[in-house]
């Protein structure tokens, strides 16, 4: 999740510690807290982490609270993926689980971090019997034993072991989904806890079947090249034929995020969507996520930063106007699209330079890698931080770049440093 530098720089201070933990443990405990969604300070979980010690170095603070952050945001996003050492052996079960192996390390440190919640006293039953369902889960891969009491009652036909591996490949959607939850208001969780997901029944298919599904996912979320569109049209159309019909769609709209089964189609759906705009048909990207954010309007998936950029080149104000509105945040992807709707319909002013302003001191690095003036690579971002040079190289693979050009005398405004 972060780079190797960083990574030594939290076990060099770890071994300093009382209770040494490993990475694994170090950055399921991050998640966990990340999961529950509320802001504990540096100090506080440094001490639950690694116990008493004397010191700690800037650098090792500063790696430790940037991997905090990769984790807060993936999983508020959705996209967090366990540590790939953190696997579960089809040939050997047993070594995975082992009590020093990554997995077990992993969930032992995740749970402990979910537990700080729990007593919070105001927190509801409902969200803290949530949480402990779902260390009940994590718990099943901390050792053999727990594994087999865990995984062998829940389906007489398969073996624990089948039970075992069937849940792990699901361990991180746990987690989104425990994320989601939490992340509700009260009067959206009754709701959401009252309502019944009817349409169909997803446990008629086979896993065979389920198994063909993710292998199609997977791959149509490699491809790159526009020409692959009825590909994904193809599997959409399949999807919509026998699982998102339209009762489906008008059943559940606006929690489509919440079912864990429906995400494979709103990722492939969102990735034909950046798609479509990379090869220039932005009304029909819009279509697209128009009808994602009908679905599912808390966004996970960042639809409306494509959106909002698409919106600008297509000079479609009113229902740019409509989306600011609805979406009101820091950070420099909304604030964009307003600076750029506000100079393409009445040009710089001394109010739009303050605004100008206000956006160049929320990220230190926009304006030169917006412009060119320093460049980076553009490597496949999983997660940014606020200022980060991550948040801006997102914000230009989701079109913010091509938005500034589309507005006529934009980027020479945004260098000039007149204010």
């Amino acid at each position: 999740m972060i780079h190797s530098m960083a990574r030594k720089a939290i076990l060099a201070f770890s071994q300093n510690t009382s209770l040494q933990p490993d990475y694994n443990y170090i950055e399921g405990f991050l998640v966990g807290l990340a999961t529950l969604g509320t802001e504990v300070r540096a100090d506080e979980w440094l001490v639950n982490i690694f116990g008493d010690y004397q010191s700690i170095d800037r650098y090792q603070l500063e790696s430790l609270i940037e991997l905090s952050e990769q984790c807060k945001v993936t999983v508020a996003k959705s996209t967090y993926k366990l540590p790939k050492q953190c696997v579960l052996s089809k040939n050997d079960i047993a070594k995975s689980l082992d009590e020093g192996a990554p997995l077990p390390k992993f969930c032992t440190g995740f749970i402990t971090g979910l537990s700080t919640a729990l007593n919070d006293l105001e927190l509801s039953a409902e969200r803290k019997e949530a949480i402990v369902a779902t260390q009940a889960v994590f718990a099943g891969f901390t050792s053999l034993d727990r594994a087999k009491l865990t995984f062998s009652y829940s389906e007489p036909t398969r073996t624990f072991e089948q039970e075992a591996l069937l849940a792990k490949r699901r361990l991180a959607s746990t987690i989104h989904s425990l994320s989601d939850m939490l992340s509700m208001s009260p009067f959206d969780f009754d709701a959401f806890a009252d309502s019944e997901f009817e349409g169909f029944d997803y446990s008629e298919f086979s896993d065979e079947e389920l198994d063909a599904k993710d292998d199609a996912v997977r791959l149509l979320l490699q491809l790159d090249d526009a020409n692959d569109l009825d590909l994904f049209d193809e599997f959409l159309n399949v999807e919509e034929q026998t699982f998102i019909t339209p009762a489906f769609k008008k059943q559940n709209e606006g929690h489509f995020w919440l079912i864990h089964e429906t995400r494979p189609y709103m990722a492939v759906r969102f990735h034909k969507a950046r798609l479509l705009f990379e090869s220039n048909q932005f009304q029909q990207t819009c279509t697209e996520l128009e009808e994602l954010l009908k679905l599912n309007p808390n966004d996970n998936q960042a639809c409306r930063y494509l959106y909002a950029n698409c919106l600008v080149m297509l000079k479609q104000w009113d229902k740019l106007k409509a989306l600011l509105s609805e979406y009101e945040e820091g950070g420099i992807f909304m604030k964009s699209a307003e600076v750029l709707m506000q100079f393409a319909l009445g040009g710089e002013s001394a109010e739009l330079n303050v605004i100008k302003q206000s956006l160049i001191k929320a990220n230190k690095h926009f304006v030169k890698i917006l412009t060119g003036q320093e460049k980076v690579k553009l490597p496949e971002v999983l997660g940014y931080t606020l200022g980060s040079k991550e948040e801006v190289i997102t914000y230009i693979e989701m079109g913010g770049k091509r938005a500034w050009l589309s507005v006529e005398g934009s980027l020479f405004w945004l260098r000039n440093k007149k204010k």
